[in-house]
């Protein structure tokens, strides 16, 4: 779908066309032009329409040359936030399919800055799911059906502008659409190797790719990482995609990445979904996601992403309740659980990446407990930090981007759950304790103390449900647009 701007004297008012109506029906300049007589606004009052974000009426063959009408609810503010305006291009691409238009006009007469927000939104509501598994489709799906919609203009007073500001966004979508991509892959498809193979295309974006294979793993002195791989028959990767947009000290971006996760020796039960185990994954996918939509823009900021990418599989080579291994940190850990893997790669990620490469600061995501999702619902991914200042821009930046976060503590009592008898630490307790808190305090363990670290459990976000106004009912990409902006640049 390519979307275009025009002034609003180039745009004529012809085929299927979106006019804006804010909050008590108030009009802009094309809603006025196409109701001179009030008569439109009438209706509209009658159908109970407000001008709420999100709302839209549909009027099809209103009267020639229009072929559809569609009003759309702006909202009551004179300047809306970034968010509101997303939502609203949420709505419009919901109407522009409704509507089953090739071609269509908004003609909201937006400022370049509003317009180009809008896009956004109406872009990222465009992904669609993979299809690319069906050989059959069923043409009275509306799922199955392609879409229709080719082209849509939106209407500023300055198209070049709104241009170059949505070519930025655009960037930032591409690489929301990867993650999302990449997280409703299945597992037979995509396995670390492959994971690479999606990495190194990033190359051509001037992203500088590292690949760590099994045995330069082995020889960094990753030992959890490679534990948790060592049952599969697909060996672990740890890729470095570093963005050399600046020359101050990186920010670090590390991912969780389980290609899939069967829970090892310790396999899930058979009621936990297990086919949604592929999505174990969305973590890494959200850095990659992150680092091609700073790459595709040129943001001036350094940034290096970190993916430990594994598969965590049942069979004689892997590891065992039990068994203690030394980390990149040099400290041993014995494992209790192998369902409790993700942690194990991350700690390894993090201690390699914070004596590697320096970082200013070091954020990781990752889908790392169920317990997360017991204590927040599906509203907000929890976030733990060291650093107040991180803390508070991660917090303000999520709420700015629609990815939302709510701060839990990192508590030393948790120390306690953690202690092992016979290593320094165990990754997991068998209390009733949430193990979203031991999880984070594990992982605190392996990150020097004057480093500003956050650590991100997006369990419970990794998939949208149809309310979502940014994303249909997919794999969301979250982490992505977060990280962008955190990069900033």
């Amino acid at each position: 779908m390519r979307i275009s701007f025009a002034r609003p004297s180039e745009a004529p008012l012809a085929g299927t066309v979106a006019v804006g109506l804010g909050r008590r029906r108030q009009a802009g300049a094309a809603f006025a032009a196409l109701d001179p007589d009030g008569r439109l606004r009438g209706t509209l009052k009658q159908v109970g329409f407000t001008g709420d974000v999100g709302e839209a009426e549909l009027f099809l063959a209103p009267t020639p040359p229009l072929d559809c009408l569609i009003v759309l609810g702006l909202g009551g503010a004179k300047s809306p936030k970034p968010g509101r305006l997303r939502k609203i291009g949420g709505a419009l691409l919901d109407a522009f399919d409704e509507s089953g238009a090739v071609n269509a006009l908004a003609a909201l007469d937006l400022p370049p800055e509003f317009a180009a927000e809008l896009a956004y939104g109406l872009r990222l509501k465009s992904y669609r799911p993979l299809r690319k598994y069906r050989t059959r489709l069923d043409p009275d799906d509306e799922d199955d059906r392609p879409p229709l919609l080719v082209t849509v203009t939106i209407t500023t007073d300055d198209p070049e502008r709104a241009e170059a500001l949505f070519a930025a966004r655009d960037a930032v979508a591409q690489g929301v659409f990867l993650a999302r991509d990449l997280t409703d892959e299945p597992a037979n498809v995509l396995g670390p190797d492959e994971f690479v193979a999606q990495a190194r295309a990033l190359e051509r974006l001037g992203v500088e790719v590292t690949v760590l294979d099994e045995a330069q793993i082995a020889a960094a002195g990753l030992g959890l990482l490679a534990a948790v791989g060592q049952g599969s028959a697909r060996p672990p990767r740890l890729v470095l995609l570093r963005w050399r947009g600046d020359a101050r000290p990186p920010l670090v971006l590390v991912g969780k990445g389980i290609t899939f996760d069967s829970g090892g020796i310790t396999i899930k039960a058979d009621d936990d979904e297990m086919e949604l185990m592929k999505a174990d994954m969305a973590g890494a996918a959200a850095v990659i996601g992150a680092i091609r939509a700073i790459a595709g823009r040129k943001a001036r900021s350094h940034v290096v992403g970190v993916l430990a990418l594994a598969e965590n599989m049942p069979s004689g080579r892997a590891q065992r309740p039990g068994d203690v291994w030394t980390s990149a940190a040099g400290l041993t850990v014995e494992v209790i659980d192998t369902d409790a893997e993700g942690r194990l790669v991350l700690a390894d990620a993090l201690a390699y990446a914070a004596r590697t490469l320096k970082p200013r600061a070091m954020v990781d995501i990752a889908t790392l407990t169920g317990t997360v999702e017991e204590v927040l619902g599906d509203f907000y991914a929890g976030l733990y930090a060291n650093d107040d200042t991180l803390a508070a821009r991660l917090l303000k930046l999520g709420k700015a981007e629609a990815e939302p976060l709510w701060r839990l503590p990192i508590t030393e009592s948790c120390d306690e759950d953690i202690k092992s008898a016979i290593a320094d630490l165990r990754n997991c307790s068998w209390g009733e304790v949430p193990d979203n808190d031991d999880a984070a305090r594990f992982l605190w363990h392996f990150v020097p103390p004057d480093l500003p670290w956050a650590h991100i459990d997006m369990a419970g976000k990794e998939f949208a449900d149809e309310d979502d106004p940014l994303c249909p009912e997919s794999a969301t990409g979250f982490g992505v647009r977060l990280f962008d902006a955190l990069a900033g640049g």
